[in-house]
């Protein structure tokens, strides 16, 4: 039985993001901490992540806040994720956009060991309402976090198959080779001395006939006349024998065959040999 682990790419180590606020205008920290709280708990609802956020994250940073500047900063940046203990930054920059509570949120992505980041694109909350903001950031947690694995997806699992059976290779069977056997040769050898034979006896016929022509005492009554027709009908007769023989030898060749099949053995292989005249 072969058994076979089928599992997509995981991570060596699961990633830990700090959500941090960046620049806030407007709104008031009250809500800037629910807002980054709510952020980092749709990551890891829908990721395989380890996110913190809200007055969580704010207490690791120094008390008077990050620069504006920090996003821009490699020194800054990497200072933040040694106090939040986290591999990835999301730093957000949260404006409220007037009266009604509307909000934009805009999170720039930073991997402070390889100095690479990314703007993503920017959640637009209509209200204050804490369900809009769940909703939403759980929607857009794959798009900020592109290289984390999904909550949930399929593990490892375990394929049984069954086990694999040696190919049954078909007896091998090459074309079938014509070839000049002994009842070939005999009445090949009878066609050639038959046509010797009629070849002889044709021009002894026509020998004769000629000379008994120019002889004007070689008349019906005379015996030449009767040796000419003798040779004749030899001449016909070993001509028709010659045509039968040679007719039987292209028989006997087309239909003699020699035929070697090749069938595969617990041992190697075994060799057996047929033929037909």
């Amino acid at each position: 039985m072969l058994v076979v682990l089928a599992a997509p790419a995981v991570h060596a180590e699961q990633i830990k993001v700090a959500v941090v606020l960046s620049v806030a205008v407007n709104i008031d920290p009250t809500r800037v901490d629910a807002l980054t709280q709510d952020l980092a708990a749709a990551l890891a609802t829908e990721l395989e992540v380890d996110a913190v956020g809200g007055l969580d994250a704010r207490r690791t940073l120094p008390a008077e806040g990050l620069p504006p500047d920090c996003v821009t900063l490699p020194s800054c940046a990497a200072d933040v994720a040694r106090r939040t203990g986290a591999t990835q930054l999301l730093f957000l920059v949260i404006v409220d956009s007037g009266t009604t509570g509307a909000v934009r949120v805009e999170a720039t992505w930073i991997e402070p060991s390889s100095g690479h980041q990314a703007s993503r694109a920017a959640i637009e909350l209509a209200s204050t309402a804490l369900a809009e903001a769940r909703t939403k950031f759980a929607k857009a947690a794959h798009e900020l976090l592109p290289d984390a694995p999904l909550r949930g997806a399929p593990r490892a699992r375990v394929v049984t198959v069954a086990p694999l059976t040696p190919p049954v290779t078909p007896p091998i069977t090459p074309a079938a080779h014509r070839r000049i056997g002994l009842p070939v040769l005999i009445v090949g050898g009878v066609a050639v001395l038959a046509l010797g034979a009629a070849i002889v006896t044709s021009v002894e016929t026509v020998s004769h006939y000629r000379a008994c022509d120019r002889d004007p005492t070689c008349t019906d009554a005379d015996a030449r006349r009767g040796s000419i027709r003798t040779l004749g009908y030899a001449a016909d007769v070993t001509t028709a024998i010659a045509a039968g023989a040679a007719i039987a030898t292209v028989i006997l060749y087309v239909t003699s065959r020699s035929r070697v099949v090749i069938v595969p053995t617990a041992e190697g292989a075994a060799i057996s040999m047929s033929g037909r005249f």
